[in-house]
């Protein structure tokens, strides 16, 4: 989907000392000369990150509280909350952390009832926060639902050399815009996608096999991005910080210069006054610090994702390109910011009930448990589903089931952050899936600009900087089948690929993309046009939901 950025650039005001605002979400990037913060106010229906995560907790709350007299016993929430142990199970919380399964929340006091506040303070301490921040280093990724294409391979996929047409060494504007029709030809399976195999030689197997990447996994300590949403604990991120910085060969503190920020940014934090910020206000610093920049997203919204800066220092870095992205050019690294559509998933009937009747071969309206055997329950157990424990699974069992995960997960967000690398390839393929659709072809005329640094009309690829893609999206829950709720990280932290959505809609998908073209689209053409609501001649998951809907 095509999304409309717009730039709001506040050059005339000072940069000065201002109160952090309780519902932001501050990350902090380490540049080669110093850092640049970003700040994101991010909406859910209007909502901040924070009052959304706290809807979901009184809406747990009424709903536990069956006879109505406001109390919720620990009798009423048995089984209908999510617990440490699912959480763990369900990938909600940051991999590694250290989160005791048995954990509860009567515990202040333990006096057979549970508040509000204790529910709070419940998933806070298993790490379910409403905020989380997921990095990739660069690593192609094993896809968990499709068989891997013949290759998964490195730099050395010839892009740059198949769009240089006049073979100058370098591509022009219009060998950019061409790149779809120069790559075609190439699209030997048909599935309307250039992948990393069609690009290569497959003449040499032997070379082909030693560029086989390593499975991809999350690696936040190696991670130039810090923050409290971060996998990391704060502890080891100021430690990476200081040692980014620390100009001097002893001491564990850090100057304003040191840092790359103003002293009125500075001042602050520095409690003690000793011109140093020392380890303790070095995470007050990365809890809320001054924001060179500031992000305004709301992820369920067509509304544009607003971008505003204070400092004169952007005025020339931040662009806006046809894919959505708001792009902050440092000259070697470039940060794009993007969204992902989220859209009312509140039924979560919609995406259950195909695959329970798939299940159900007898039709008969519940599932046994030699009916399961043969279907995937969603990342579930037999037994964890059948909760009256009569050997028979309703659809509403399911439903209940994944509605009390699903719930927490959409209630928070989600900063995925992966390093595109530095080849043209790898900044095209946004979604990391070695494939690159035309969709992402698309937009690779509006990259020539941007990285365009002696300013001769040309891309030389020498010129392509090291990419991260910041990518903000509502919580997900990677373990229900297809992960229906939205682009998330999947179990290695990649993107995780968009086959799912009504059984229509997986099934047109034949190239699983996540978009349906004209020509998968089964169907007349004047159908296809009122689905598309954007106009940009696909049909995504959320214009599919919104088919369901009506």
């Amino acid at each position: 989907m095509k999304y409309v950025i717009c730039f709001i650039l506040l050059f005339a005001l000072p940069v000065m000392a201002q109160e952090a605002s309780p519902d932001a979400q501050y990350v902090v990037f380490m540049g080669e000369t110093g850092v640049i913060v970003m700040k994101f106010d991010i909406t859910i229906a209007g909502k901040s990150t924070r009052q959304s995560f706290e809807s979901y907790i009184d809406d747990l709350m009424k709903s536990l509280d069956q006879n109505g007299d406001g109390v919720v016993t620990t009798d009423e929430a048995r089984g209908k909350y999510l617990t440490a142990r699912e959480a763990i199970a369900a990938q909600l919380i940051p991999a590694g952390a250290s989160v005791r399964p048995d954990e509860n929340p009567d515990v202040s006091p333990a006096d057979g009832k549970i508040s509000r506040q204790e529910f709070l303070t419940y998933f806070r301490r298993i790490k379910l926060e409403p905020f989380l921040m997921r990095f990739q280093a660069n690593a192609a990724p094993q896809m968990a639902n499709r068989q891997p294409r013949q290759t998964a391979i490195t730099a050395d996929i010839p892009l740059f050399a198949r769009l240089d047409t006049n073979r100058d060494g370098k591509l022009s504007a219009d060998e950019l815009t061409n790149a779809l029709r120069t790559l075609r030809k190439l699209d030997l399976d048909d599935d309307e996608t250039i992948s990393a195999a069609e690009l290569s030689p497959i003449n040499d197997p032997f070379a082909v096999q030693q560029q086989i990447r390593p499975l991809a996994t999350n690696a936040p300590s190696t991670s130039p991005f810090l923050g409290p949403g971060s996998e990391e604990s704060m502890t080891s991120q100021v430690g990476r910080l200081i040692r980014k910085y620390k100009t001097r060969n002893q001491g564990q503190s850090l100057s304003a210069k040191e840092l790359g920020i103003s002293a009125t940014a500075f001042v602050r934090f520095d409690g003690d006054g000793d011109g140093q910020l020392d380890s303790d206000e070095l995470k007050q610093f990365l809890s809320s610090p001054e924001p060179t920049l500031s992000l305004a997203v709301a992820v369920d919204s067509t509304e544009p994702l607003k971008a505003m800066s204070a400092s004169v220092d952007l005025k020339d870095k931040l662009r806006t390109t046809a894919d959505g992205a708001a792009n902050i050019n440092l000259g070697t690294t470039q940060l794009s910011v993007a969204r992902t559509a989220s859209f009312d998933q509140g039924n979560v009937e919609v995406f259950l009930r195909p695959q329970f009747m798939a299940a159900d071969a007898d039709a008969n309206g519940y599932l046994e448990k030699a009916e399961t055997e043969r279907a995937f329950l969603f990342g579930a157990t037999f037994e964890d589903l059948d909760a009256d424990k009569n050997g028979k699974i309703i659809l509403d069992e399911i439903v209940t089931f994944f509605r009390i995960r699903f719930d927490a997960a959409r209630s928070r967000t989600v900063l995925s952050i992966s390093e595109q690398g530095r080849t043209l390839f790898d900044i095209l393929d946004t979604d990391r899936d070695r494939r690159l659709s035309f969709r992402e072809l698309k937009a690779a005329a509006d990259k020539l600009s941007l990285w365009d640094k002696d300013g001769d009309g040309l891309l030389a690829e020498s010129e392509i900087p090291l990419q991260y893609r910041l990518t903000v999206s509502r919580g997900s829950l990677p373990a229900l089948a297809g992960n229906f709720a939205g682009a998330d990280m999947n179990q290695s932290g990649q993107p995780a690929e968009r086959t799912s959505g009504p059984l229509w809609f997986r099934k047109m998908d034949k190239n699983r993309d996540g978009e349906i073209s004209r020509r998968e689209f089964v169907g007349e053409s004047a159908a296809f046009v009122a689905f598309d609501k954007n106009g940009d001649g696909f049909l995504d998951l959320t214009e599919a939901v919104q088919i369901v809907a009506e």
